[in-house]
């Protein structure tokens, strides 16, 4: 049984930096960079303890990802990136009262095997004071695909020290669940996505800044998850995300304090905290080295229920943990290092949840995920 959750998945728990962050500054590249990262996420398995039936093998997943950046006539930048995403591995399924103490956790079998295409082209204009750009994508799985398109710019006042950025997407996805006579699964859905952002940066000094963001994201269609037995939720969601970042650069060690803050609500109920601290440490000229410590905590949705409602009488009802009470706490560190026209970068990162880590009450579920993420990257530039 496959899960149509990989987009959502490793937008999530697999969303790595891109090979090289396009630079959104105003003047347009002046050389052509190519970028190559392969990344590893591995699951821990489920605790034979919470398993009840089917195999504890969680996700395994294995990206490859791809960039190009080229300088287009005088004032234009071309970015290409494209990704292949490999899955393999057991989900939760459905969950039950506890049975022989906490075994309450129905998994699929150890059989899903799943690929997923990504593919995006952005065009960027540069002026004098700022600059804008059109992107549009795809992505498709065997079972799932989405067509994406969107527009941003961004505008310096104030002597360069102000920039006021925003930018709007949609996205329109398909669904169309394996296995539907056998499950008695939905066989044709499709969801839709807008989103809207804006943001403020100014420059407090020339070793500090400092970042508000505010992000407005709305689904409307089919957000059930088919793969999952019993689940049901309401057929739209409305998202709202306020990030505040500083930046401080410290010349007498010559490295970099970053801070980060995110607050987020739906109304599915769920409200969320992500506390993020990165220390980027240079090493003579060509070596970096970047610890980073991240703490999440989110609420559980209105309809979440540790155990499945079988009953009929509850117009939504999930046991999806994703949707739970719990908090996580993960910690990375990431090194770079530059010979000449090449940049090699190699991270990795351990990420643990616990429900006591949450600082929120509400439901919570046994089938929380522990992982494992690593990646190594080449960039060349010419």
């Amino acid at each position: 049984m496959k899960s149509r959750s990989l987009l959502a998945l490793t937008a999530s728990a697999l969303a790595l930096p891109g090979i090289s962050a396009v630079v959104r500054a105003d003047t347009p590249p002046t050389e052509t960079s190519l970028g190559y990262r392969i990344s590893s996420y591995e699951e821990d398995n489920l605790p034979e303890e919470f398993l009840f039936l089917g195999s504890p093998d969680r996700y395994d997943i294995t990206v490859h990802q791809f960039q190009l950046v080229a300088p287009v006539g005088d004032n234009y930048g071309l970015s290409l990136n494209s990704s292949y995403e490999s899955m393999s591995g057991a989900s939760p399924w459905y969950a039950l009262e506890p049975f022989d103490g906490n075994k309450s956790i129905v998994m699929s079998g150890a059989t899903i095997h799943e690929q997923r295409r990504d593919y995006n082209i952005s065009l960027r204009r540069y002026l004098d004071n700022g600059n804008y750009a059109f992107n549009i994508g795809t992505s498709k799985e065997d079972d799932y695909e989405s067509w994406n398109g969107g527009f941003d710019l961004q505008r310096h006042f104030n002597n360069d020290l102000t920039t006021l950025s925003g930018g709007v997407s949609f996205a329109s996805d398909d669904i169309n669940p394996t296995d539907a006579s056998l499950f008695n699964r939905v066989t044709d859905e499709s969801k839709r996505t807008s989103s809207a952002f804006f943001s403020v940066s100014q420059i407090i000094d020339q070793n500090s800044l400092f970042q508000s963001s505010l992000n407005l994201t709305h689904h409307s269609g089919f957000l059930t998850d088919p793969y999952k037995l019993g689940d049901a939720r309401p057929d739209s969601r409305t998202q709202a995300a306020l990030s505040n970042a500083y930046r401080r650069f410290i010349p007498s060690l010559d490295a970099a304090m970053h801070l980060d803050l995110r607050l987020y609500d739906d109304n599915f109920g769920v409200n969320s905290l992500t506390f993020e601290v990165s220390w980027y440490q240079n090493l003579g000229d060509n070596w970096q080295i970047t610890p980073s410590l991240r703490y999440y905590s989110q609420s559980d949705a209105d309809f979440f229920s540790a155990v499945n409602d079988f009953s009929g009488t509850v117009p939504h009802n999930s046991s999806d943990y994703r949707l739970a009470a719990y908090g996580a706490v993960s910690g990375g560190l990431q090194v770079q290092t530059t010979l000449d026209d090449v940049t090699l970068t190699f991270m990795v990162e351990r990420y643990v949840t616990d429900d006591g880590y949450s600082m929120f009450d509400g439901a919570n579920s046994p089938a929380l995920v522990n992982f494992t993420r690593m990646s190594l990257g080449v960039g060349y530039s010419f």
